[in-house]
C-alpha cells in the first residue's frame, strides 16, 4: 500500500469566496522526500477571460490531484474534516474531476482514540493541535505561526512580497508534513482501535 502525508495552506477556511489553496505539500512514506505545489504567479493571464490567479490555482490543483492519486493511503492532521473537503470544494469550483477515493488516517482523530491527554483547550478538552501533539510525543518541534496577513500577501502583495510570503508559508507547510509523518509513525502502534477507511466512509 502506497502512503503519503499531505497538507494544504489556504487563504481562508471556507472553500468559496475568499478561500483558495495557495500551496500544498505531499510527503511519501517510502521516500520521506516532500513534493511542493504552489501558485506560480503567471504574468500573461488574460483579464478578459481569466480571473486573477484562476489559471495558477487550476494548474496547481491538477498537479496536486495527479500526485495524490498515486497513493492508496493519505495521512494528515485534520484531513477528514478540512483538507480533503476543502480540496474537493476547490476542484469543483475549478471544474476539475475529484477522483480520489483514498483510505485515510487522520492524526487528530487518532490522538483522540488513544486517550492521551495534553493541555486543555478553550473547551476544557485535551488539545489536539499539531504542536501540542508533537510536544507530547517528543517530536522535534518545527511548528511555526503564520498569520492571516501573510496568507493574503500571497495574493495581494507586490511581486517581492508575494514571493517572500509564499516561501514562508511553503516552509510552514513542509514543517507540518514532516511533523505529521513522525506523529503517525509514533502513534500508530498505540492506535489499537484504528480502522483505516476510505475518506467518504469515515
Amino acid at each position: 500500500m502506497k502512503a503519503a502525508c499531505f497538507d494544504i495552506e489556504t487563504t481562508a477556511l471556507e472553500g468559496v469566496g475568499a478561500g483558495m489553496i495557495i500551496c500544498a505539500c505531499v510527503r511519501p512514506l517510502a521516500t520521506q522526500r516532500t513534493r511542493d505545489f504552489r501558485l506560480k504567479y503567471r504574468e500573461d493571464y488574460n483579464p478578459k477571460t481569466e480571473g486573477f490567479l484562476q489559471v495558477e490555482e487550476t494548474d496547481m490543483l491538477k498537479e496536486l490531484m495527479d500526485e495524490l492519486g498515486k497513493y492508496d493511503l493519505l495521512i494528515g492532521q485534520n484531513i477528514i474534516n478540512f483538507d480533503l473537503p476543502f480540496l474537493r470544494t476547490r476542484c469543483y469550483r475549478r471544474n476539475i474531476d475529484f477522483n480520489l477515493n483514498p483510505f485515510v488516517y487522520d492524526t487528530v482523530k487518532a490522538f483522540g482514540r488513544v486517550k492521551f491527554r495534553t493541555v486543555l483547550n478553550g473547551f476544557g478538552k485535551p488539545s489536539k493541535s499539531l504542536d501540542m501533539i508533537a510536544d507530547f510525543l517528543g517530536v522535534t518541534q518545527e511548528k511555526t505561526k503564520i498569520y492571516p496577513v501573510e496568507h493574503w500577501m500571497t495574493v495581494w502583495g507586490r511581486d517581492a512580497e508575494r514571493e517572500e510570503s509564499m516561501r514562508d508559508i511553503l516552509s510552514h507547510c513542509q514543517s507540518d508534513v514532516r511533523m505529521t509523518t513522525k506523529i503517525y509513525e509514533i502513534m500508530l502502534p498505540y492506535d489499537n482501535r484504528g480502522i483505516i477507511k476510505r475518506w467518504m466512509q469515515s
